[in-house]
Protein backbone atom coordinates (compact mmCIF):
# COMPACT_ATOMS: atom_id res chain seq x y z
CA UNK A 1 0.00 0.00 0.00
CA UNK A 2 2.83 2.70 1.07
CA UNK A 3 4.20 1.83 -2.82
CA UNK A 4 0.83 2.43 -4.34
CA UNK A 5 0.73 5.70 -2.34
CA UNK A 6 4.38 6.36 -3.05
CA UNK A 7 3.70 5.96 -7.11
CA UNK A 8 0.57 8.22 -6.67
CA UNK A 9 2.66 11.04 -5.07
CA UNK A 10 5.19 10.60 -8.02
CA UNK A 11 2.66 10.88 -10.23
CA UNK A 12 0.65 14.22 -8.71
CA UNK A 13 4.37 15.93 -8.53
CA UNK A 14 4.58 15.31 -12.47
CA UNK A 15 1.43 16.84 -13.35
CA UNK A 16 1.80 19.46 -11.09
CA UNK A 17 5.51 20.43 -12.51
CA UNK A 18 3.89 20.02 -15.70
CA UNK A 19 1.72 22.76 -15.33
CA UNK A 20 3.46 24.98 -13.50
CA UNK A 21 5.74 24.88 -17.03
CA UNK A 22 2.64 26.16 -18.93
CA UNK A 23 0.81 28.01 -16.32
CA UNK A 24 -0.73 29.67 -19.05
CA UNK A 25 -2.70 26.40 -19.48
CA UNK A 26 -3.94 25.85 -16.48
CA UNK A 27 -6.32 27.15 -13.76
CA UNK A 28 -6.83 26.51 -10.24
CA UNK A 29 -10.16 26.11 -8.60
CA UNK A 30 -11.43 26.03 -5.11
CA UNK A 31 -14.76 25.44 -3.67
CA UNK A 32 -16.04 24.92 0.04
CA UNK A 33 -19.30 23.61 1.04
CA UNK A 34 -21.74 24.31 4.33
CA UNK A 35 -20.61 21.89 7.43
CA UNK A 36 -21.04 18.07 7.23
CA UNK A 37 -22.33 17.54 10.51
CA UNK A 38 -25.32 19.42 10.94
CA UNK A 39 -26.93 18.05 8.01
CA UNK A 40 -29.76 15.99 9.87
CA UNK A 41 -31.41 14.53 6.80
CA UNK A 42 -28.54 12.79 5.70
CA UNK A 43 -27.90 15.46 2.13
CA UNK A 44 -25.14 16.39 0.70
CA UNK A 45 -23.61 19.66 1.30
CA UNK A 46 -24.29 22.25 -0.85
CA UNK A 47 -21.38 24.14 -2.64
CA UNK A 48 -21.19 27.27 -1.06
CA UNK A 49 -18.49 29.29 -3.08
CA UNK A 50 -16.27 28.76 -5.26
CA UNK A 51 -12.61 30.25 -6.66
CA UNK A 52 -10.50 30.08 -9.89
CA UNK A 53 -7.09 31.19 -10.31
CA UNK A 54 -5.20 31.94 -13.07
CA UNK A 55 -1.79 29.85 -12.61
CA UNK A 56 0.13 32.34 -15.22
CA UNK A 57 -0.93 35.75 -14.02
CA UNK A 58 -2.67 35.18 -10.33
CA UNK A 59 -5.82 36.31 -11.45
CA UNK A 60 -8.79 35.23 -9.05
CA UNK A 61 -12.58 35.00 -9.54
CA UNK A 62 -14.85 34.18 -6.69
CA UNK A 63 -18.16 33.39 -6.19
CA UNK A 64 -19.92 33.14 -2.74
CA UNK A 65 -23.56 32.42 -2.19
CA UNK A 66 -23.92 34.50 0.98
CA UNK A 67 -22.38 37.56 -0.72
CA UNK A 68 -25.05 37.53 -3.41
CA UNK A 69 -27.61 37.03 -0.62
CA UNK A 70 -25.90 40.13 1.08
CA UNK A 71 -25.75 42.03 -2.06
CA UNK A 72 -29.73 41.45 -2.94
CA UNK A 73 -30.65 42.15 0.69
CA UNK A 74 -32.17 38.85 0.66
CA UNK A 75 -31.52 35.70 3.53
CA UNK A 76 -29.97 32.25 1.74
CA UNK A 77 -33.86 30.85 2.01
CA UNK A 78 -35.76 32.94 -0.05
CA UNK A 79 -35.29 31.21 -3.12
CA UNK A 80 -31.59 32.48 -3.91
CA UNK A 81 -30.90 28.55 -3.62
CA UNK A 82 -33.25 26.20 -5.72
CA UNK A 83 -33.83 23.05 -2.66
CA UNK A 84 -34.38 19.91 -3.91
Amino acid sequence: MAANQFERNGKGRKVLKELFANPEKASMIHYSCEGFYNLPDGRSPRITSIAIRKLDNAQTESFSIHQVAEIRGTGLGSGLIART
